[in-house]
């Protein structure tokens, strides 16, 4: 019998994703808002669930939504992380980087550290949460120096939202 091949862990699909992105922004020629853009949409994006990710951040309201909601809802908030992710990375040149450890946690989630370094300032200590779809390894969740992107969005989405305040809070 055949042995299937093995998925790649989240460490070496991350690394795989990290050096494109370094390469991409660490070129002699720095790439346009434009260029990054489009290369953000078509080599990181897949890395990403990002209908996971509204259906986390819209809470108990995921429900109430019908699928042209929800597919604008996972347009709208791919298209903030991207943007929020080439704002950020418009400063970046040629950094390094580590990944000082992986753990599993609970339902076969994988959390992946990593330390961007920033000369003449701190680290830059960044959490990666993936999942296994279907598709493999996908990332949902990404904290930045502790705070994390779903739960930014879920406050996001809530204020944008009538009524919002009416929602029940999870804390």
């Amino acid at each position: 019998m055949a042995r299937q091949a093995q998925a790649p862990a989240p460490s070496a699909i991350l690394q795989q994703g990290l050096k494109k992105l370094m390469k991409f922004v660490g070129g002699k020629q720095r790439p346009n808002p434009k260029q990054l853009a489009a290369f953000l949409n078509t080599e990181i994006a897949p890395y990403f669930d990002f209908d996971y990710m509204a259906r986390w951040s819209s809470g108990p309201r995921w429900h109430q939504m019908n699928e042209k909601q929800r597919g604008k809802m996972a347009s709208k908030l791919k298209q903030n992380f991207l943007g929020t992710l080439a704002k950020k990375l418009k400063g970046f040149s040629g950094q390094n980087y580590t990944m000082p450890t992986t753990r599993r946690g609970r339902g076969g989630v994988v959390s992946v550290n990593v330390s961007i370094q920033n000369p003449g300032r701190y680290p830059a200590r960044m959490k990666f949460r993936f999942y296994r779809s279907s598709d493999g390894w996908k990332v949902f969740d990404v904290e930045a120096n502790g705070n994390s992107a779903l739960a930014y969005y879920r406050q996001y989405f809530r204020s944008q939202t009538p009524g919002y305040r009416s929602w029940p809070r999870y804390r």
